[in-house]
């Protein structure tokens, strides 16, 4: 049987591909709107190409055209795989599009619990009009979890929506929801995943994959081994040993156990290569002040944001609270930043908060490239937010995966597009039992 080949569409900074290649498929093409991800994908998959194309202007004809001049057919691309973005599904876009209407932005009719009306949300129209096109065996399509709770204005939930679609153009399609840490990920992210395959090849059928770790890595366990960055953000130590198979997967051993070429090299790795993406944030005088007290015990309850009085802290010199300003000020006039504000705590409840080190750590988010005070690092005496370095290897991007693409993408940018990322180890789980449902 020959190597099965897959295109992969919305392919962000390549997540998806990466596991699909990690599982022995070839991804012959790939799709991506936003530029920063596009160098990326690029730097870390020399040999795939990809359009840095509105997928809206791009035919499935003119990458048709491109792949005969490498001598393929579509009768060769036996996959179709990607995650269009629906921000309005999401509980953050759902809230940013409410706080709209409340302030009479938007001009749309919908509300909590419905389909909000951004022309994002019908991306996977065009997904569609792929697999129609290329008439792949099967494809996998993956999203948010919200998109179960929204309807149409007729009162049609999304997902019988997107099935129905798909059985329109012939396939037969089934959804399920599935746990991404039950593949390795150390991370509590529930996505949706659909699968499919034509209603008239009843062989090529296959499921979602059944849980492939034999245990729930914790967030702590993932990074321990990285350098300390300090609160300043540069690099204090060097890499610590390995301490759980983990960490050996992250650094090499996933890519020579899969037989597979590291990101941008023609070997399999034996060892570590140079750590990239491993910078920090500075942490401001206020927040070296609020971080230590922001704790997530085994076994104890959780410090909130809250739950933090400013006048009981210790802020470093010159700074102080000011009771009457409800900031945090600098004696020295002169200095800039002159003051802090202090977040309404009744407000942000959760704007700050530690990754429990005990756990898999939250969901990560695109809004990383903000500010990250969501995912300050779970090592309890370690106060400053996760750099990319980290956030990746949470996401199960190993490390010789490079986000800056040869320093060449900003610091901010690499946060962006890990938070938007498929984590590689689900989606070679999916891939593992499509291959297995074929061979």
């Amino acid at each position: 049987m020959h190597n099965l080949n897959a295109i992969d569409l919305f392919a962000g900074a390549g997540g998806f591909s990466l596991g699909f290649s990690l599982a022995g498929i070839d991804v012959v093409a790939a799709v991506e709107y936003h530029k920063p991800a596009t160098k990326t994908y690029a730097y870390n998959f020399p040999e795939h190409p990809v359009y840095h194309r509105d997928i809206n202007q791009l035919r499935p004809e003119e990458v048709e055209c491109d792949l005969k001049q490498r001598n393929l057919s579509k009768d060769d691309i036996d996959l179709v795989i990607g995650g269009p973005p629906c921000p309005g599904f999401s509980n953050i876009g759902r809230s940013k599009i409410i706080s709209l209407i409340r302030d009479g932005v938007w001009d749309g009719d919908e509300t909590r619990h419905r389909f909000v009306q951004d022309p994002r949300n019908k991306l996977f129209l065009r997904f569609v009009d792929y697999v129609k096109y290329f008439q792949p065996r099967g494809f996998v399509m993956e999203n948010v979890t919200g998109m179960m709770t929204s309807i149409n204005k007729d009162g049609v939930s999304i997902p019988e929506l997107i099935e129905a679609e798909f059985d329109r153009i012939g396939y037969t399609c089934k959804l399920k929801e599935l746990k991404a840490e039950d593949y390795g990920v150390p991370q509590v992210r529930r996505r949706l995943i659909f699968i499919g395959w034509k209603k008239d090849k009843v062989g090529d059928e296959f499921n979602h994959p059944s849980p492939t770790s034999k245990r729930i890595w914790t967030s702590l366990e993932a990074i321990s081994d990285l350098p300390d960055v300090g609160q300043d953000g540069a690099t204090l130590t060097k890499r610590n040993p390995c301490r759980n198979d983990y960490q050996r997967d992250m650094r090499f051993a996933l890519y020579k156990r899969q037989g597979i070429a590291a990101p941008c090299s023609q070997s399999i790795p034996n060892r570590a290569g140079k750590l990239t993406c491993h910078r920090g944030r500075r942490v401001n005088p206020r927040d070296r002040a609020i971080f230590p007290e922001l704790q997530h015990p085994k076994g104890g309850s959780r410090t909130t944001y809250d739950k933090i009085d400013p006048s009981t802290l210790k802020f470093p010199k010159p700074w102080k609270w000011d009771q009457k300003q409800q900031r945090v000020i600098n004696s020295k006039k002169d200095t800039k930043p002159h003051q802090y504000k202090w977040y309404d705590r009744k407000q942000f409840k959760d704007k700050m908060r530690r990754i429990p080190y005990h756990q898999p750590s939250y969901t990560l988010v695109a809004h990383m490239h903000n500010d990250a005070y969501m995912f300050i690092h779970p090592e309890p005496n370690t106060h400053r937010t996760i750099t990319p370095r980290e956030s990746a290897r949470i996401q199960s991007f190993p490390d010789h995966f490079d986000f800056s693409a040869g320093g060449t993408v900003p610091f901010t940018e690499q946060y962006r597009q890990i938070g938007n990322a498929v984590p590689p180890l689900m989606a070679m789980a999916i891939a593992g039992s499509i291959l297995e449902a074929w061979n």
